[in-house]
């Protein structure tokens, strides 16, 4: 192993003929806090988080409706991906190749080190990584504000993570459908923060996707997706036909509105997403123009009490937080609460510094101080539910 000091000598060579986009990134790395204490693993407590009851207490009198979470991989072009999938008891996956290994904690693994080289900043590589036990999100006040259990057997979904995400982003989701008789998997995808694997060429979101269905696919299936952030261009553009639907959380509505999908869609913004900077227009005028421009038909929710509560199927649904709405989510108030909290946990010491230097966080500041994650989950997954429920008695 190289010492940090010769880690440091070498880098500060590098850095003045660096841009200045990796000088800052190289700055914000460098200040990570080290200490025993704040790299020492432990649970992570949320604030905002409605306590409930674990799947498991919640359907204790129903062995074969017990929601678990197994843990497993999937082999793309050689490479070990690891998936996991929340289930009943009744319907856990078998295929794949592998051992499907029940877990009853979510171990979230941030590297920052692997994160530093994949930003071209190797020389900061020695910097440690981190991995918390998060508890299950069990079954919060809001459970039975969706429909009842419409799965057929066989019926499954997938999650895609953002860019720096995590396959536990919306544990508490995958948790909520699969008691909805759903088997639901979320594969680890290429730019995750865990950093686990090496990518390689092949070693694609689309073809770890593919991989997914594949190991889950011992039964005829029905399929659905969703994705946050990156997550929903995954969820857009994956080949293949998705009966179940497709749903995208924190996506750029204006791409999104144009695309020219068969399936089932529910686009899901807010005009309090920070990345909405990256959009030639906003939400709102992204509606207005798709309506203009005669793009795929669709309907707008007034909220989200209302998306797919009613009694019409919209073929394509829009439920968009607007300015002056009782909640206006960021960015990351999409992600669970427990594993934005672990972000805070781990990062919050050097983010003075990053304002300092005017990066953009992906709203974490944002996150941090307003603390939405719990009502957004309150309202959105319980749309996500309805959504993919419906479709799964409609399709």
């Amino acid at each position: 192993n190289v010492p940090r000091e010769q880690y440091l000598r070498a880098g500060s060579r590098r850095f003045g003929h660096m841009s200045g986009a990796s000088r800052r990134a190289s700055l914000l790395l460098a200040t990570l806090p080290l200490s025993a204490g704040l790299w020492a693993q432990r649970p992570v407590r949320p604030r905002g988080e409605p306590r409930g009851r674990t799947p498991r207490a919640e359907h204790a009198a129903e062995a074969e409706d017990v929601v678990r979470c197994v843990r497993g991989s999937v082999d793309v072009e050689g490479v070990s991906i690891p998936v996991a999938v929340w289930c009943q008891d009744s319907r856990r996956p078998t295929g794949g190749g592998g051992a499907w290994v029940p877990t009853e904690e979510y171990g979230y693994t941030v590297d920052i080190g692997r994160i530093a080289s994949k930003l071209r900043v190797g020389w900061l590589s020695w910097l440690p990584s981190r991995t918390y036990s998060l508890a299950p999100a069990g079954v919060p006040p809001w459970r039975g504000a969706a429909c009842a259990s419409q799965a057929r057997a066989g019926d499954a979904l997938l999650f895609a993570h953002g860019f720096l995400g995590s396959p536990f982003d919306m544990a508490h989701a995958c948790e909520a459908l699969a008691s909805d008789g759903f088997v639901v998997a979320a594969p680890e995808l290429p730019e995750s923060l865990a950093a686990s694997y090496e990518a390689r060429e092949g070693v694609t979101r689309e073809a770890i996707v593919a991989a997914t269905q594949a190991a889950l696919g011992d039964e005829p299936r029905r399929w659905g997706i969703w994705g946050h952030s990156a997550g929903s261009g995954t969820a857009l553009s994956q080949p293949g036909e998705f009966a179940l639907g497709r749903a995208c959380l924190a996506c750029p509505l204006g791409r999104a509105l144009e695309a020219r999908v068969s399936d089932p869609l529910f686009l899901c913004a807010s005009e309090g997403d920070g990345c909405n900077r990256f959009s030639e227009t906003s939400p709102a005028d992204s509606l207005t123009l798709a309506a203009v421009n005669k793009a795929p038909p669709f309907s707008t929710f007034e909220s989200a009490d209302l998306a797919y509560a009613g009694p019409s199927l919209p073929r394509r649904g829009v439920l968009l937080f607007r300015e002056g709405d009782a909640l206006l989510p960021n960015h990351i108030s999409f992600l669970w609460t427990r594993t934005n909290e672990a972000l805070f946990d781990l990062l919050s010491a050097f983010l003075p510094l990053a304002k300092a230097l005017n990066l953009f966080l992906l709203d974490f500041d944002t996150e941090k101080e307003a603390r939405l994650a719990a009502p957004t989950a309150a309202k959105v997954v319980p749309a996500l539910r309805r959504f993919f429920g419906r479709n799964a008695v409609g399709g």
